[in-house]
């Protein structure tokens, strides 16, 4: 816990040091990343509803719930460099 604690820190140093430009660039770049993501995820969840197959269905849950945690690190990422506190 306390490691992750300091590699935040250190995000979040290292994006106070930047510029203003290099910032918003590092957060439009994770906005891009995040939207493609949830584009795959809904993608995945309409292709889920329509399979018939047990052993696909189970590789597109798979698949979903990876999306999500990857979504979900994305979104702290973004929080962070925002400075808004997570939860």
């Amino acid at each position: 816990m306390k490691e992750k604690l300091i590699r935040r820190l250190n995000k979040v140093k290292a994006f106070l040091d930047s510029s203003y430009a290099e910032q918003k660039e590092q957060q439009d770049s994770i906005k891009k990343v995040l939207k493609k993501l949830k584009q795959k995820q809904k993608s995945l969840e309409k292709e889920l509803d329509d399979e018939k197959s047990k052993r696909r269905r189970a590789e597109l849950q798979d698949e979903i719930a990876i999306i999500k945690e990857r979504r979900k690190k994305g979104i702290q990422a973004l929080q962070d460099l925002n400075g808004k506190p997570s939860e």
